[in-house]
């Protein structure tokens, strides 16, 4: 049977560890994202640190927008939207996945058919044990959740921040 249909055309997925302070910014925006109002063909889901979990989730969708922590030395809770290649030129830090670094699961998927990716992410103010967000990251959420719902919708276009 075709589940082609099934696929989302953007699909939305959180990387980070809850139990790693502001590395689980991406999992408060998807947690937003959950309770928003988002069209029928956009879907949210949340792999933490699964990396494989990341690829499967993406499979067959059109885009991505992966929603992680992001340090490019900037203030803490400065929102990035960023491309794979751009993150992997300038970013300090983004969220783990286990054993593979992001670049590495995406470029798996993209050999696999994978969609055009881009990534949101909040410059994270410390990356250590606990499971609350820095007060500076959990302001920049909202943000993060509504620049996330227009690129899915189309009311922002994806092409401005993909550089095509």
């Amino acid at each position: 049977m075709d589940h082609s249909d099934d696929r989302p055309r953007v699909m939305i997925v959180a990387i980070g560890d809850a139990r790693r302070r502001d590395d689980a910014v991406g999992i408060a925006v998807a947690e937003e994202l959950r309770d928003s109002l988002l069209p029928e063909d956009v879907r949210v889901e949340i792999a933490h640190t699964e990396g494989f979990d990341l690829v499967a989730a993406i499979a067959g969708a059109q885009r991505a927008i992966i929603l992680a922590a992001i340090a490019l030395g900037e203030k803490p809770g400065t929102v990035h939207v960023l491309t794979p290649a751009d993150a992997e030129a300038r970013a300090d830090y983004v969220s783990g996945l286990g054993e593979m670094s992001l670049i590495d699961l995406l470029e798996l998927a993209a050999l696999r058919g994978g969609p055009e990716v881009l990534l949101i992410g909040i410059e994270p103010a410390e990356i250590v044990p606990g499971q609350t967000l820095h007060p500076s990251v959990a302001t920049s959420v909202g943000e993060a959740a509504q620049l996330a719902r227009d690129i899915a919708a189309g009311r922002q276009d994806w092409r401005l921040f993909a550089g095509g």
